[in-house]
Parts: C-alpha cells; sequence; structure tokens
C-alpha cells in the first residue's frame, strides 16, 4: 500500500508522531520488513527502531505478524507493515474524530 505524502502532517498531529516515527510508517507504506532490516535501511539503531514500531503498533496504524523461519529450521520472526487501505483509513477516521472532540472539548473550557 501506498501512503500519500499529504498525509504525514496530518499522521504526526492525529497521533503525535515525531519526523522519525513518520518515516518508518512511510517506510512500511511500501513494504512489510523486519526490525533490522527497517534499523539498516534507515540508518538507524535497531532498539530505536524497536520504540518507535512499538508506539505505531499502539496507535493500530502498524500490524506485526508473527513467521515461521525457513523449512527445516525451528523459530520465529516478526514482520511489520501498514495494514490494508480500507482498515488505515477506519483507524485514521476514528482518530480524526476523538481528535475533534477533545479539541472541542478544550475550546469549551476557554
Amino acid at each position: 500500500m501506498k501512503c500519500p505524502q499529504e498525509m504525514k502532517e496530518l499522521m504526526k498531529v492525529l497521533y503525535n508522531l515525531s519526523s522519525s516515527e513518520t518515516e518508518v510508517l512511510y517506510y512500511l507504506c511500501d513494504k512489510e520488513a523486519r526490525v533490522q532490516e527497517i534499523a539498516d535501511d534507515l540508518g538507524k539503531d535497531r532498539s530505536t527502531i524497536q520504540r518507535y514500531l512499538s508506539k505505531l503498533m499502539s496507535s493500530s496504524i502498524v500490524k506485526r505478524e508473527s513467521r515461521s523461519t525457513e523449512e527445516g529450521k525451528t523459530g520465529r520472526y516478526y514482520v511489520y507493515s501498514v495494514p490494508d487501505k480500507k482498515k488505515m483509513k477506519k483507524n485514521i477516521e476514528e482518530k480524526m474524530e476523538e481528535w475533534k472532540e477533545e479539541k472541542f472539548e478544550a475550546m469549551e473550557s476557554v
């Protein structure tokens, strides 16, 4: 799924994302990837990427899937990606509504 560049500012505001977190999100719009692959491609530390992914997953804008290693080997690994377009759109619409309600409540208290 491709993420439109125009969405960057909206995602930053709605989900309180840093520029680096948004960079990871947009990286995952083009493909699914493992933590180390993201870290290598973006030139960041693995633990930093894991922290960003944790925030993105808690916001439901990135998903994690467990996969089995190659046939004949034991073990599992995680792959991160952006949910399908329909689910992402629904998440953003819900978050926009929450954000709007919060801002209206804040205006009422002024």
